[in-house]
């Protein structure tokens, strides 16, 4: 990396290892560099759950899944706290692209830097699957770090 400003910095967060690392990682580069933290945590609301009964089901699926999400940003709050990094969060509900939704946040923010974790399927898993973090680094407009 070049010796640019990076004063924000986006981690995209899943819940996986590999996200937990990206987000470690991002904490310490922003320390690092004193930058600030802006996490993100994209929920899909599937088509499909909408078919499968009331609004009311619809909304309880949806609740529990953004209060799951709740807990993995106020993890990495806690974190960026211990580290006195600025820090900020927010949970996206969306019915659309997972990896656009992390790129409109990247650049609401005027980030200097996604990063994000991967879970490194290869091969026929990656293309029957799709890969949100190669989606991002396709299209992202800023550069985008991938953490195992």
């Amino acid at each position: 990396m070049t010796n640019a400003k990076i004063s924000n910095i986006v981690v995209a967060i899943d819940g996986s290892d590999s996200s937990r690392k990206a987000a470690d990682y991002a904490v310490s580069l922003a320390k690092e560099k004193d930058a600030k933290v802006s996490a993100v945590v994209v929920v899909t609301i599937h088509r499909s759950d909408a078919l499968r009964g009331s609004a009311e089901t619809l909304h309880k699926i949806v609740n529990k899944q953004v209060n799951i999400a709740g807990g993995w940003l106020n993890s990495v709050k806690e974190d960026a706290d211990k580290n006195n990094v600025k820090f900020e969060s927010r949970v996206i509900k969306t019915t659309t692209s997972v990896p656009e939704e992390i790129i409109e946040y990247a650049k609401d923010k005027k980030s200097d830097l996604i990063v994000m974790g991967t879970r490194g399927r290869t091969g026929f898993k990656k293309m029957l699957l799709g890969s949100v973090a190669s989606a991002v680094v396709t299209h992202a407009g800023c550069p985008v770090m991938v953490v195992r």
